[in-house]
């Protein structure tokens, strides 16, 4: 069994209580205790996926109080500590207990920024560039007016291995991420790598990567360069024209994420109502998750025992939590559903991004981007919010097509990211890799309209 469906399975109260205090000394013993006792072996593997979570959740959160107001007010022009209490009981800041202390998480600075229209008007020095946004409007104009739009896009990426994590002659083992086939994607090619690959995985893999194996000479770095096109075509919505018919592959759960749990069996009933279009219900889902989850940078997702649910229990996320529950939203409505991801990459900006796709008879797949709406939303864009459903930009890299799957050749520890795969994962013999021990490199070296 996959270990990551472990996460199905509730821990035991005791080990509960001392997580959520935060006494992970105590959760630890605990956990000793319960794996020499005869419980289920999906159990063991739930307590075992728990130690590794408690160690990710001591590298996401590390800032106290005292030490995130500090941040906060030499970024921020006179910022409070009221207002620290407000962001974070509104959300925006987010935190855990650990040892019984309130620890914020290492991007809330950047996350309060981002979501909070007034504390970003008083960032000291802001180099906000609007650029990218200017040039995603003006494609996204050129594409409703033509009915497509075409990129070449040529990226370098990889991954640095940092100088005091490089063990001389020691074997590493590196997959990095590379584009796939996918409806947008074209002529895919692999122009040069920093070390010959070992493999290299199928154009339809649904989590493709390129494969090094080598041993440590210094302070590593595993890069390749590809290209590809971007084949974008508008798609102009008729509820009218929607066929009686529709398929149900893509309909089912897929643990242990997209599971149709309680509250989103309600919740999906909640927003269709009596709807039967299925073009209607998707949109219902997209207005939902648009209006009223908050952006939010996450935890590592591998802290997180269901995303989905995540999502809509607290009413935040980013990209692909939002992507993950209207993807889990459709199927419980039967509206086929998948996720895709890789990386936004336009002139001005390459980053990691997830977004989904949706499938509706006449049309085919169609593409559905919740966080991209959600911030045109934001900011009374509703041309652009209106385009985020059922359309997409041309500035994307897909490598994966769903979440939770194994790569080819599979990893012989657990991954930094379990789920998806954006930027890469490395390992030695004994332990992977976390983010903090290597850097990625994301450049463009050509991207350009066809």
């Amino acid at each position: 069994m996959n270990i990551y469906n472990s996460l199905i399975v509730e821990l035991p109260e005791d080990i509960k209580k001392a997580m959520y205090f935060g006494d992970y000394e105590k959760a630890l013993e605990l956990m000793d205790i319960y794996m020499d006792r005869n419980i289920p072996h999906i159990l063991k593997n739930r307590i075992q996926y728990e130690k590794d979570r408690i160690r990710r959740l001591k590298e996401d959160y590390i800032y106290t109080f005292d030490k995130a107001f500090e941040l906060a007010s030499k970024k921020i022009k006179g910022f409070t500590k009221d207002e620290l209490e407000k962001m974070k009981d509104e959300k925006y800041a987010d935190w855990i207990y650990i040892d019984g202390e309130v620890k914020f998480i290492h991007s809330f600075l950047k996350n309060i920024i981002k979501v909070n229209t007034d504390l970003k008007n008083r960032v000291v020095n802001s180099d906000d560039d609007n650029k990218d946004s200017q040039l995603v409007g003006k494609t996204i104009d050129e594409i409703i007016e033509n009915g497509e739009k075409k990129y070449f896009i040529h990226l370098k990426t990889g991954i640095r291995l940092k100088k005091e994590q490089a063990r001389v002659g020691e074997k590493v083992r590196v997959h990095i991420p590379i584009p796939r086939n996918a409806q947008q994607i074209k002529n895919i090619k692999i122009h040069s790598t920093s070390h010959k690959p070992k493999f290299i995985s199928p154009e339809n893999h649904p989590q493709r990567t390129i494969y090094f194996e080598e041993k440590v000479q210094g302070e590593e770095i595993f890069t390749v360069e590809y290209s590809y096109e971007n084949h974008i075509k508008y798609n102009v919505l008729d509820p009218k024209k929607v066929s009686n018919i529709q398929p149900t592959f893509y309909t089912e759960e897929w643990l242990p994420h997209i599971r149709f749990t309680p509250i989103l069996k309600e919740l999906a009933k909640e927003i269709i109502g009596q709807e039967t279009n299925p073009l209607i219900k998707a949109r219902k889902i997209y207005d939902y998750i648009t209006k009223n989850i908050q952006y939010s940078f996450m935890p590592q997702y591998a802290t997180i025992t269901n995303i989905p649910e995540y999502c809509a229990s607290n009413l935040k996320g980013d990209c692909g939590v939002q992507a993950l529950l209207f993807i889990t939203l459709c199927r419980i409505v039967n509206i086929p559903a998948r996720w895709q991801s890789g990386l936004y990459s336009s002139p001005y900006y390459v980053g990691c991004h997830d977004w989904a796709e949706f499938y509706i008879e006449p049309y085919g797949w169609l593409f559905a981007d919740p966080s991209h709406g959600g911030g045109a939303l934001r900011n009374r864009d509703k041309k652009r919010w209106n385009f985020f459903f059922g359309n997409l930009d041309p500035f994307r890299m897909v490598a994966n097509s769903e979440v939770n799957y194994d790569f080819t050749p599979m990893k012989n520890h657990y991954r930094y990211d379990p789920f998806d795969n954006q930027v890469g994962e490395i390992e030695y013999e004994d332990r992977f890799l976390s983010e903090h021990e290597y850097e990625t490199i994301l450049e463009p070296i050509e991207i350009k309209e066809l």
